[in-house]
């Protein structure tokens, strides 16, 4: 899927002009590159009968700009519950690039406080890096982070796909996806499945 600045993003840059590099940094060809690659592997997974129109819960969501037209393109899902901290960045989703969406459930929450659960739910996070591991008792995990420490919002990164699975506990023989994937400076690592 390709992105480019359309007109609800224009009139967001000139809305909310102390955010501009924030916001296309969220479209940065990397960050779209592994957000679509975990959806083509979540669509995989449901098209193998594994994850029937699931409750998601996105982690971290940021502008939602990138990973929501991609869940709305090949994902197959009754709502979203969408966590983020940063109030603008919800604000600007909410108002903006999903404005009239009503199947988005926007919670100004730190989702490392929140307990998940639910054996027919998927929780997403794309930037493990960013926070303190998620407290999952059950569901679906699709989780990325990485190993670029030199980053200092970066609090979290780990050296490889299998310390990502250690800090999550995945099941053993329920681990669909382990994806390490290098990009310039860094590596990326995917992990879905079963916790």
């Amino acid at each position: 899927m390709k992105f480019w600045i359309d007109e609800i993003t224009r009139t967001v840059l000139k809305k909310f002009p102390h955010r501009v590099k924030d916001i296309v940094n969220s479209y940065d060809p990397k960050k779209i590159h592994a957000k679509t690659l975990l959806v083509d592997k979540i669509q995989y997974l449901q098209l193998r009968g594994n994850l029937p129109n699931p409750h998601i819960s996105i982690i971290g969501g940021w502008y939602g700009n990138i990973l929501i037209p991609l869940l709305n393109k090949h994902i197959d899902y009754k709502k979203i519950d969408f966590y983020e901290i940063d109030e603008e960045a919800i604000k600007i989703a909410k108002n903006y690039f999903f404005k009239g969406i009503d199947n988005i459930n926007y919670k100004l929450q730190d989702a490392t406080q929140v307990e998940f659960s639910g054996n027919s739910k998927l929780i997403i996070n794309t930037s493990g890096e960013h926070m303190k591991p998620l407290n999952i008792k059950s569901g679906i995990l699709a989780i990325q982070s990485n190993d670029y420490t030199i980053i200092k919002d970066h609090i979290n990164c780990v050296k490889n796909v299998d310390e990502l699975i250690n800090q999550y506990k995945f099941k053993e023989n329920k681990i669909w996806e382990k994806i390490s994937t290098r990009y310039d400076t860094y590596n990326r690592f995917t992990v879905l499945g079963r916790i």
